[in-house]
């Protein structure tokens, strides 16, 4: 029981620290287009798949092969064998990590000429190329400090290193700016190195403290010291790939927009400049659409515990209502807030960015994608709670493979353009998504209730559509900034769709408690009133 609870503690650390890091990242996202322009824009997001599949590919899964193997051996009472796989791990990640960030550095020019299409990607291509090393480096210290259960250092550091990220983002893009659009946006990308810099020696500082108190209080005993070296490097590969692998697929559907998209705008007629820049607003929409998600991802992560203690137990009926019920609530909370961007898009990338209100479009187009992606990332939580991990790693890889066929097909036709790659990326979310229902049902026999999940749901969401377009419609011809109009939709919709699912009775106690630390207190207010009720 006290290690469940630790990894739910721990769970909800992490959490909490994605959630201020995504919070964090939002803020870049709104304002770093309006300091370079949805073309600086669109070179920034060129650089960072590149970088992302790099870094998986040399040590993506390596932090947690590290935190399996730290807890092996503590679980012996191996501190100093512990301390070996650290050091070992240390030294392969900075190897790997030296090679990577050099090998980019070179091969900067050639990624940007021959894959991306623009040669002005080239200096952010190189500009985030040292960070690989450094949050390889990094990666080691969080695999350590996990494998002791101990979140904070990673959570800690996390949140510092997108603090110094977003500072130096902002700072460099504005200092580079008058020096051309392509180095301001290799100054923003910079930003990714200071920010790992400053992670790393956090947890270097960390680490020496904690060394000090190991050199105390352990045994003089070398226990496990004597393990060969080689079959250790073995075992961290063996855990590793894996998971570098299944990691590695979103970065690839990022990489695939930045070295599809702009290149097939060429080839559709359209000037250089011009295809950056609309693929510039296709990455702001994008990250409009994935700023929800931070929900669905806490969702996914409890459920990972959750769904693996009933299996475990054998209780295949507790499994099943468990899944059922983090579906209803990825249902309940994806479903309004499609609506909720596909009415607003343009009034959302007007608050936004006023002055490329152009990346409502691609918000419109992407809308959907967010149910999609949801249930993907819920769904994959359940199967991941089952012991399944390889299941949503490969339907993900061929919802991947719809979305780069597809967007191979869209763009270059002028009916489509960039938004063939935004259709592309809500098919490909499709396919994984229903895959991984698929494979529910076969594994554990669930049957989504779509009147359950769609019905009730559907009603308070026609409710909040009314609601916003009278909220829109009432405020027309006050001297009210279109910025607070819209504002008073997006809050007022989701105050109505709100009250109104728990006057139909859309929400369950058992959903509540699915929702991490809060759920169960919010569960217990609304059922002693008498508005949720137990299934």
């Amino acid at each position: 029981m006290r290690s469940s609870q630790s990894f739910v503690k721990g769970a909800i650390i992490l959490t909490v620290a994605a959630a201020v890091s995504r919070a964090l990242g939002a803020i870049y996202s709104i304002i770093l287009p309006r300091v370079i322009g949805p073309d600086g824009f669109g070179l920034f997001q060129m650089a960072y798949p590149v970088y992302n599949i790099i870094f998986f590919l040399a040590a993506g899964g390596l932090n947690v092969a590290i935190s399996k193997l730290v807890a092996e051996k503590l679980t012996l009472g191996d501190r100093w064998g512990a301390l070996r796989v650290f050091r070992t791990s240390l030294f392969v990640l900075a190897l790997l990590g030296l090679v990577s960030s050099l090998g980019l550095y070179l091969g900067a020019n050639f990624v940007a000429v021959e894959i991306m299409g623009d040669p002005l990607a080239a200096p952010s291509i190189a500009a985030i190329s040292p960070a690989i090393f450094f949050v390889a480096v990094m990666a080691a210290f969080r695999g350590f400090f996990q494998g002791m259960q101990r979140m904070e250092p990673t959570a800690q550091s996390q949140v510092l290193e997108q603090i110094m990220r977003v500072s130096t983002m902002f700072v460099l893009a504005y200092l580079l700016l008058p020096r051309g659009v392509e180095m301001a946006a290799a100054g923003a990308a910079f930003g990714a190195v200071t920010g790992a810099v400053a992670g790393l020696f956090f947890l270097i500082f960390l680490f020496a403290r904690e060394r000090v108190r190991w050199r105390r209080t352990a045994p003089r005993s070398r226990r496990g010291s004597g393990e060969d070296l080689m079959e250790l490097v073995k075992r961290l590969a063996a855990l590793a790939i894996p998971i570098s692998l299944a990691g590695i697929i979103l970065p690839i559907i990022q990489f695939a927009d930045a070295a599809i998209v702009p290149s097939q705008l060429q080839v559709a007629g359209h000037p250089v400049e011009e295809a950056r820049a609309l693929f510039g607003f296709l990455a702001m929409g994008f990250k409009v659409v994935f700023m929800p998600t931070i929900v669905t991802a806490a969702l996914s992560m409890s459920l990972v515990p959750a769904v693996s203690e009933a299996n475990a137990l054998g209780h295949m009926s507790i499994v099943r209502s468990r899944s059922m019920a983090g579906l209803r609530l990825t249902f309940l909370f994806a479903l309004p807030a499609v609506v909720g961007l596909y009415l607003l898009a343009d009034d959302i990338a007007t608050l936004l960015w006023p002055q490329f209100p152009e990346a409502g479009g691609p918000i419109a187009w992407l809308s959907a994608g967010l149910l999609f992606i949801s249930v993907q990332q819920t769904s994959s939580g359940i199967l991941q709670g089952l012991g399944r991990p390889v299941i949503p790693a490969r339907n993900l890889f061929i919802g991947a493979l719809v979305k780069v066929l597809l967007t191979l097909v869209l763009v270059p036709r002028p009916a489509f353009g960039a938004m063939g790659a935004a259709l592309a990326t809500v098919l490909g979310f499709l396919v994984a998504s229903s895959l991984n229902v698929a494979s529910l049902h076969l594994l554990v026999g669930l049957r989504p209730n779509l009147g359950l999940l769609v019905v009730k749901p559907a009603v308070a969401i026609a409710t909040m559509g009314v609601a916003v377009r009278l909220i829109q419609s009432s405020f027309t011809g006050f001297p009210l900034p279109h910025e607070v109009v819209t504002l008073a939709a997006v809050f007022g919709g989701a105050v109505v769709y709100g009250l109104t699912l728990l006057l139909v009775g859309g929400l369950t106690v058992q959903d509540l408690h699915l929702i991490p630390r809060i759920g169960p207190r919010v569960a217990a207010i609304l059922e002693r009133a008498g508005l949720v009720s137990r299934d």
